[in-house]
């Protein structure tokens, strides 16, 4: 039985003294040294030359909106990159002189990173684009501002995640303005073919997506056009539970590259966005943030998913919001072995992630969020040197056994960002080994949606997912790491 590509001369991840692996019908045929694995060339085997660099799994973004990916780079005013409030504003005002009449729509701004340090409010983007709707939604996604055009859409009252004097939205706002501005079909189909290519530039052969039901068309139209060249594992919003569970539809529904996995619901909002729930308030302020749905609804609707066989992934950040997930999963009646999920999971204490590890709850984390962590950084001025100096614990998730499955947020997208805040991190409860951050990134979240026996390692019979890295990282400083090459089901679909 002949290969169809090998890989040979190089570093397996993995497979300590294996030199060479082999790729049939898109699987990982065998792995092994050189001349074990070149015995299964044939004629029409291609040979991939390692020449010592590094092989293995592609990497899977255990949380990912994708398609806010793709429309960032394809749709919106991209503000990530501003450096102050006046140059967000100026990305702003040229859409709108370039598209007059339409809607501005500008995502990604944060404040922290400007020396103005303050939130966009409503008369700056009035003064920038007077004569349509303009809106900008923060980082995190939990926050927007509108000028007075866009919230005049608005049909919440003042005080209902509303502030109408300075333009500032919250949460369920945000989501219902945004839905006033879905962009057409095409549009949305190029954005997922745009994630798709953006993603494999990254090494990133897999996702756990929490996408909109708006968007499921577009990604079977790019399914069926060969655009999607990543495997989405979708978390739709919990609100879509009845229609779900009617159709019967439960985990794993769908093909190789799109399959339903579960729910998502929000306990929480943001650090950024102060609506995060903490236990005590944030610095400076009496406000502690929000819980989005407390321990009695969550457990319901948390029942609800179990007889219909899909798996719950909730969002909670601050430590009361956490509080709620672990008492809502006591009277839910989860199990260890449900393998349900906790996303984002950013101020635990100890105590409750003995309790986590109880009921085989999954951490679902973000080591690039430790962009904000550290002296003067944002989270040590909302939650004080205290609490930031145990954010984003992944050390001692780790250190309980928790399964950890590390992923971007999209903020930004890039496995080889994070796992370099992680390796060297401001503080020691969130340091982490290259290997435990690679098995986070690849491993980690195939387990956390219950792909792990299709992906993850480079096992033979699991998907030949496979990215190929400039240098061995653990022989290698991080920083002069690439990504040379990236493969879905032994097709190559990026090489640098």
């Amino acid at each position: 039985m002949a290969a169809d590509l090998i890989f040979e001369g190089g570093t397996i991840f993995g497979h300590p003294g294996a030199e060479a692996l082999a790729v049939r019908c898109g699987r990982i045929l065998a792995v092994g040294r050189v001349s074990e694995v070149l015995s299964l060339r044939g004629s029409n085997t291609q040979v991939f030359p390692l020449n010592g660099r590094f092989l293995m799994p592609g990497f899977f973004d255990g949380h990912v909106h994708f398609m806010k990916v793709g429309l960032d780079r394809t749709f919106f005013v991209d503000l990530s990159g501003a450096k102050s409030l006046s140059e967000a504003l100026e990305l702003l005002r040229a859409r709108a002189e370039a598209r007059p009449g339409e809607w501005v729509v500008g995502r990604g701004w944060d404040e922290s990173r400007w020396p103005e340090r303050r939130y966009l409010e409503r008369a700056d983007l009035d003064r920038a684009v007077p004569k349509q709707p303009c809106c900008a939604v923060r980082v995190d996604g939990h926050m927007m501002v509108a000028n007075t055009l866009a919230l005049a859409r608005c049909v919440r009252p003042e005080g209902e995640f509303v502030d109408r004097e300075r333009g500032h939205l919250w949460e369920e706002a945000v989501t219902e303005v945004l839905s006033l501005i879905r962009p057409e079909r095409e549009t949305l189909v190029e954005a997922v073919a745009e994630a798709s290519r953006f993603a494999a530039s990254l090494g990133i052969t897999s996702v756990a997506d929490m996408p909109s039901p708006q968007d499921l068309p577009a990604y079977q139209v790019a399914e069926r056009r060969g655009l999607l060249r990543t495997r989405i594992f979708a978390y739709l919003p919990v609100e879509l539970l009845p229609h779900l569970a009617a159709l019967g539809i439960q985990r794993g529904y769908g093909s190789a590259l799109f399959r339903i996995c579960g729910v998502k619901a929000f306990a929480d909002g943001s650090i950024g966005a102060k609506t995060a729930a903490l236990l005590e308030p944030y610095r400076g302020e009496l406000g502690r943030g929000r819980v989005l749905l407390g321990r009695g609804e969550l457990a319901r609707l948390w029942r609800k998913a179990m007889e219909a066989g899909l798996q719950m992934a909730i969002h909670a950040i601050g430590d009361r919001a956490i509080e709620e997930v672990l008492a809502a999963a006591r009277l839910a009646g989860v199990g260890f072995y449900d393998r349900h999920r906790i996303e984002h999971l950013e101020l635990p204490t100890p105590a409750q992630l003995s309790r986590m590890k109880d009921v085989g709850l999954v951490a679902s984390m973000q080591p690039n969020f430790l962009q904000w962590s550290g002296p003067g950084k944002m989270y040590e001025e909302r939650l004080g040197p205290a609490r930031d100096s145990r954010i984003d614990p992944h050390r001692w998730v780790l250190d309980q056994g928790i399964p950890l499955a590390f992923g971007s947020d999209g903020m930004p997208l890039g496995p080889l960002y994070g796992i370099g805040l992680a390796l060297n991190p401001p503080h020691p409860v969130q340091r982490v080994t290259v290997e435990e951050a690679l098995n986070a990134y690849t491993k980690g979240s195939a387990y956390a949606s219950f792909a792990e026996d299709e992906l993850g390692d480079l096992s033979p019979g699991k998907w030949a997912d496979l990215v190929v890295l400039s240098a061995d990282p653990t022989k290698t400083p991080w920083e002069k790491i690439q990504v040379e090459a990236t493969f879905l089901a032994g097709e190559m679909v990026f090489s640098r």
